[in-house]
C-alpha cells in the first residue's frame, strides 16, 4: 500500500504542479492572442501563487481535522474540470477568471499531497520529501518544455484539454487511498500558528522558503520575455526547452539526503543551495540563448537543494504535519507571487541586469543569514 500511495502523491504533485505552470511557455503567445501587456499575463500565473499564499494555512488546518484522501481527490477534481474548460477560454477575462477559480483548488491539492506524504513515514522524513519535491520539479518539466513543444505543434487548447483529462484520472486514483489516521483531535487555533512562528528555528526557516521561491520566480518568469528580445522569432517550444534545467532539479531533490551528509548537516546544505543558486543570476547577464540555458540547470541545482532540505527539516521538528506543510507552503508561495509581480518593476525601469544582480544579492545575503543563525540548530549542523 505505501508503494501505491507514493505513486499517486507522485502523479499528484506532478499534475498540480504542471497546472500552476503551463501557461509560463505560452505567455508570449497569449500576449499576441487576447492582446494584453507582460504585467497582464503574468497574472495568469501569479494568481494561483497568491492563493497558494494563504489558502495552504487554511487547508492545513483542515487537513488535521477532515480526511486528506477526500481534500485531496476533490481538489483534483475540480482542477482537471478547469483545466479543460480553460480550452474554451476566447479571451483575456475569462481566461483569467477560470484560473482565479483554480487558484483555490491547486493549494488544496498541494497542501494534501505533502501531509499525505509526511504522515507515510515519519522516521525517514527527507527521503519522502525529496521524492516529492522531485515530483514537483518533473511537472514543472512536464509543464514548461513539454507545454511548450505540445503548443508548437498543436495548440495551446489541446495542451490544456490533455492536462486536463490526466488530472482527472489521477483524481480518481487518489480516491482509493487509504483514509487518513492521524487526523487531530486537538483543536488548531491561531495562538497555534503564532506559537510557531514565533519559534526561531521556523522563523528563519519560512523565511528561507519565502526567498528561494522569490528568487525563483524572479529570474525564470522573466526570462521568456529576455529571451523574446533577443530572438523575436522563437518559438513556445525552443522557449520551454530553456527550462529543461530543471531536470537536474530531480536529481539533485533525490540525492538531498547524501549532499547534506556530504557537507555535514542541513544548515550547511542550505548555505551551499543559497550560494549556488546565487551564482546563476550573474551567469543570466552574458545574455544569451545557451548562456540563460546553462543558468537554468545552475538555479535548479541551488534551488532544489535548499527546497528539499528545508522541507524535511519543517516536518522533522514538528508533529501537526497539516499545519506546518500549511505555514511552510504560504510563505513559499508568498515569495513566489510577490517574486512574479515586483520584479516586473525592476525588469521595466532598469532592465535585466539590474534584475540579476538584485536577485543575486539576495540569495547571497540569505547564504549568509543562515550561517550566521545556525546556532539556534546546533543540533541538527
Amino acid at each position: 500500500m505505501k508503494n501505491y500511495i507514493l505513486f499517486v502523491v507522485m502523479l499528484s504533485a506532478m499534475v498540480t504542479i504542471s497546472s500552476l505552470y503551463i501557461t509560463q511557455p505560452m505567455q508570449p503567445l497569449f500576449m499576441e492572442e487576447f492582446g494584453i501587456s507582460i504585467a497582464q499575463v503574468t497574472l495568469f500565473t501569479s494568481v494561483v501563487l497568491f492563493a497558494l499564499a494563504f489558502a495552504p494555512i487554511v487547508y492545513g488546518y483542515l487537513l488535521e481535522k477532515f480526511d486528506t484522501r477526500k481534500v485531496l481527490f476533490v481538489s483534483l477534481g475540480l482542477i482537471g474540470i478547469l483545466q479543460c474548460w480553460l480550452c474554451f477560454a476566447q479571451d483575456y477575462q475569462t481566461f483569467l477568471s477560470l484560473r482565479l477559480f483554480e487558484a483555490l483548488a491547486i493549494p488544496a491539492a498541494l497542501t494534501a499531497t505533502l501531509t499525505t506524504l509526511t504522515r507515510v513515514k515519519t522516521q525517514n522524513i527527507q527521503k519522502y520529501v525529496s521524492v516529492y519535491v522531485a515530483s514537483t520539479v518533473f511537472g514543472g518539466v512536464l509543464s514548461r518544455v513539454g507545454g511548450g513543444f505540445i503548443t508548437s505543434i498543436s495548440s495551446w487548447q489541446f495542451t490544456f484539454g490533455a492536462l486536463g483529462i490526466t488530472t482527472l484520472i489521477v483524481a480518481i486514483l487518489s480516491y482509493k487511498l487509504p483514509q487518513s489516521s492521524q487526523m487531530a483531535n486537538a483543536k488548531i487555533t491561531p495562538k497555534i500558528v503564532l506559537e510557531l512562528l514565533k519559534d526561531k528555528r521556523y522563523a528563519i526557516l519560512y523565511m528561507g522558503a519565502f526567498l528561494v521561491l522569490f528568487c525563483f520566480q524572479g529570474a525564470l518568469n522573466f526570462m521568456p520575455f529576455e529571451i523574446k528580445a533577443l530572438n523575436p522569432d522563437i518559438t513556445p517550444a525552443q522557449i520551454g526547452f530553456l527550462y529543461l534545467g530543471y531536470l537536474i532539479g530531480i536529481i539533485t531533490a533525490l540525492l538531498a539526503g547524501r549532499i547534506k551528509r556530504l557537507l555535514g548537516g542541513d544548515l550547511r546544505a542550505i548555505v551551499f543551495g543559497f550560494v549556488i543558486f546565487g551564482i546563476a543570476p550573474l551567469i543570466m547577464l552574458l545574455r544569451s540563448f545557451w548562456w540563460l540555458f546553462f543558468a537554468v540547470f545552475v538555479i535548479c541545482i541551488g534551488m532544489f537543494i535548499v527546497h528539499s532540505v528545508l522541507s524535511a527539516v519543517v516536518n522533522s521538528i514538528s508533529d501537526k504535519k497539516g499545519i506546518t506543510n500549511g505555514l511552510y507552503l504560504a510563505f513559499y508561495y508568498t515569495g513566489g507571487t510577490i517574486g512574479t509581480t515586483m520584479p516586473s518593476f525592476i525588469y521595466h525601469h532598469f532592465g535585466w541586469e539590474v534584475l540579476c544582480v538584485f536577485l543575486s544579492g539576495i540569495l547571497f545575503l540569505s547564504a549568509l543569514v543562515f550561517y550566521k543563525m545556525r546556532l539556534i540548530f546546533k543540533e541538527r549542523v
